[in-house]
């Protein structure tokens, strides 16, 4: 990969439990060794898919209850559909929302970035399928 470099990172005492546990959980020798495979992960994911590619994909939302999350226009996107939309209450004070999303990579990213950066949501896109996956199954 390339030589290492040293920096230092401020998170939740709780996030950094958690973070422990993962790294037990995964056989990781320390946290530095749990990170750089959560960073692997994340920059890899998705790196094969072209953004003129069309994807399936969902979009996982968690946010307090009561919380109005921002709206996103579909319209800034235009290849962008949503097939589907949960919301459940998972605790008092927390909602899940699950939107499944069908258009291009970029489209999709895209939309999914301006949803998922906004303050006091925990967000995520997974993308679980291609076009080219999709045209596969049909066969």
């Amino acid at each position: 990969m390339g030589s290492t470099t040293r920096f230092g990172v401020s998170m939740d005492g709780d996030l950094v439990e958690l973070l422990d546990q993962f790294a037990v959980a995964g056989g990781h020798a320390n946290r530095s060794e749990a990170l750089r495979s959560l960073v692997r992960n994340e920059l890899t994911s998705d790196t094969s898919v072209g953004d003129g590619d069309d994807v399936v994909g969902i979009v996982t939302l968690i946010y307090r209850t009561g919380k109005r999350l921002p709206s996103v226009a579909v319209s800034a996107y235009p290849s962008l559909r949503i097939s589907a939309n949960l919301q459940l209450h998972i605790e008092r004070q927390s909602c899940i929302k699950l939107l499944v999303v069908q258009g291009t990579a970029g489209d999709v990213r895209g939309w999914a970035a301006r949803l998922t950066s906004r303050q006091g949501v925990i967000g995520r896109l997974t993308i679980c399928a291609t076009g080219e996956i999709l045209r596969e199954l049909r066969r």
